[in-house]
């Protein structure tokens, strides 16, 4: 009888060995041991502070990753050098970005994350007007590095200056330096709550919205084919 049961007991044990066994290996595994992503400092987005990097944007990609049940390590450094980072195989992905066709050629656009206002803003005495005349006529600048510099560029319109972030972009505008900055206004707006100037300080124009997100190396998601679906889905769960 004690044999019996001694055997008894050893095939439930194995069964719920097994089934275990079973069990985390039936488990979709959708990304690395960890995933390597990169960001540029761009409050209210992604901030250092404290110690700890937290904002609107990065707290929904950490979200999301957490979901997932994804080890991960975020690195924050200049914006140019966030999307080479992802561009030569350095780094997973990038965030938080609008879509480009630069971009397309190397990585994938997640899911949006954030909505961009993008905003043309005018110095003081400076008429907000964008047309043919004025885009030659005026001085321009965004940030550095930026698809907003760059799209000004490509677009004949005066661009001078080099900001590296949003405050000298300001700073720039207020000087006259500069007659008009194009900026993601969450961003602009906290500048100015920074240098305690009234909200309307600037006049301005909508220029468009667009969605922002992760931007995942192409190379790293036929890799992982099943990371970008899961990661889209773990993000509509942190909505809100």
């Amino acid at each position: 009888m004690i044999t019996i049961m001694k055997y008894f007991t050893f095939v439930i044990l194995s069964f719920f060995c097994i089934m275990n066994i079973a069990s985390v290996y039936a488990q979709p595994v959708f990304g690395p041991a960890r995933l390597q992503l990169t960001t540029q400092n761009w409050p209210p987005y992604q901030d250092y502070v404290d110690e700890e990097m937290r904002g609107l944007a990065i707290d929904k990609v950490k979200c999301a990753l957490n979901k997932m049940g994804q080890p991960y390590q975020i690195t924050m450094t200049a914006w140019s050098d966030a999307q080479l980072r992802v561009q030569s195989g350095l780094q997973h992905g990038f965030f938080v970005a609008t879509q480009t066709a630069e971009r397309d050629e190397y990585a994938t656009l997640s899911t949006a994350i954030a909505q961009q206002e993008l905003r043309w803003y005018f110095g003081p005495g400076v008429k907000p007007n964008i047309n043919e005349l004025t885009k030659v006529n005026l001085n321009f600048s965004a940030k550095f590095g930026s698809s907003k510099w760059f799209w000004l560029k490509r677009n004949g319109f005066r661009v001078v200056k080099q900001p590296r972030d949003a405050k000298i972009l300001l700073k720039l505008l207020k000087q006259r330096e500069i007659d008009v900055a194009l900026e993601d206004e969450k961003v602009f707006q906290r500048e100015l709550e920074n240098a305690a100037l009234p909200a309307n300080f600037f006049q301005s124009k909508l220029k468009d919205s667009k969605p922002m997100g992760v931007y995942f190396s192409n190379h790293f998601l036929k890799k992982y084919t099943g990371f970008l679906p899961a990661f889209n889905s773990a993000i509509l769960k942190c909505e809100g």
